[in-house]
């Protein structure tokens, strides 16, 4: 039986990574830890660790994150996050280690993996976003692992193009749409019941959810209060959901706090069981902001979105997704044309779904599982 240590840093990356681990429990060829650091440990972020025990996994805890706004916190917290995790991988001795995605936890799984022989498998690499660090991290940790699983055919082959042997290029999809697509439908009673709310049937509300952006940290809480000015300019309920803790977050969530000081209409979370926040999805209006999950999943559940700013510019996405400036006037706009244009509303119910079908987590524990660990598969060699 194969082990299998997965690596998991903030709320955002735990949802996508949760059905590969559902099915890595349900082969009795595969065996499952989960390390759970960074974000998750955090009470300024919701104690996310809580989400993953109550889901039953057993987990390691790695204390990681600085809370700092200064770009040089991800650098420190990295540090301490890959020598803490090099004395689990020791301990453990695993077959495989599981890592998705750009942030610190990718970098340093992979970086251990490389150095201390342990294959690498790494989910929605060969994506592509543009002004932010998130892409350079992506791409360094494709070239240290070993096997990968993109969401679409396209970032399949951008990690071609990048060098990497096409046997190790797997197209798999978005796990979190296995997710999503297995979450029951609650009500408005329900998720009211649940978060304390007063959603009402027939009443449009919004879905907020804005990240800082690296190379943007200093316009973070500037940006927010844009954001946030224009929505409470409509009077429309809004659903807020704090940010990641990349540099300019305390801004961000500075911003929030006095808006719901101000603003009875504001309605803020720290985070959300998932079933409440798909169940959110599947009601809301639209998605705002600049989150990666307008791009991800909201295709899948034909949601309007209004993406503002430069985070996510350039991605592959689908037609459902506005794309606007950080200005006032061109926020409402657009949310005017989510809620109200017959013609865009059409588009979005209609609208293409590049990020798979809802049953990635399977195919990608079964390749993990069948994947023979040997020399060819630990040295890599460059295509070209």
């Amino acid at each position: 039986m194969k082990k299998v240590l997965a690596v998991t840093g903030i709320r955002s990356e735990y949802f996508i990574l949760q059905p590969i681990f559902d099915e890595i429990l349900e082969r009795n060829d595969l065996k499952l830890k989960v390390v759970v650091t960074g974000t998750h440990l955090s009470p300024l972020y919701g104690d996310t660790y809580k989400l993953i025990e109550k889901d039953g996994y057993d987990i390691i805890k790695l204390e990681s994150l600085l809370v700092t706004d200064n770009l040089s916190g991800r650098c420190k917290s990295l540090g301490i996050q890959l020598m803490g995790l090099v004395d689990i991988i020791n301990q453990e001795e695993p077959d495989w280690l599981l890592v998705l995605g750009d942030r610190e936890e990718s970098l340093t799984v992979a970086t251990a993996g490389a150095y201390m022989n342990i294959p690498v498998a790494h989910v929605c690499g060969g994506d592509r976003v543009v002004g932010n660090v998130d892409d350079s991290v992506r791409h360094a940790v494709t070239k240290l692992a070993h096997l990968h699983f993109p969401t679409t055919v396209e970032n399949g082959e951008r990690i071609i193009k990048m060098g990497e042997e096409e046997w190790r290029v797997n197209v798999t999809g978005n796990p979190a749409l296995d997710s999503i697509r297995k979450q029951p439908n609650l009500t408005l009673e329900e998720i009211n019941l649940e978060i304390g709310t007063d959603l009402k049937a027939g009443e449009p509300f919004i879905l907020l959810i804005n990240h800082p952006l690296s190379s943007e940290h200093n316009l973070a809480k500037e940006q927010m209060d844009i954001v946030l000015d224009s929505v409470a300019e409509l009077e429309i309920q809004t659903i807020i959901i704090y940010p990641n803790s990349d540099a300019g977050s305390l801004g961000i969530i500075e911003s929030i706090e006095n808006h719901l000081n101000e603003y009875s209409l504001f309605h803020a979370f720290k985070t959300l069981p998932r079933d409440i926040f798909v169940n959110l999805q599947r009601k809301a209006a639209l998605l705002l902001g600049n989150s990666s999950c307008g791009i991800l999943e909201a295709p899948f559940l034909r949601l309007p979105v209004v993406n503002v700013g430069n985070r996510q510019k350039q991605r592959q996405h689908s037609e459902n997704i506005i794309f606007v400036d950080c200005k006032k006037e061109m926020i409402l706009d657009a949310i005017d044309k989510a809620i109200n244009d017959d013609e865009f509303l059409k588009i979005c119910k209609n609208c293409s779904n590049p990020y798979g079908d809802g049953y990635s987590g399977k195919k990608i524990a079964h390749i993990i599982a069948e994947t023979e660990i040997n020399s060819e598969l630990i040295n890599k060699q460059i295509s070209y």
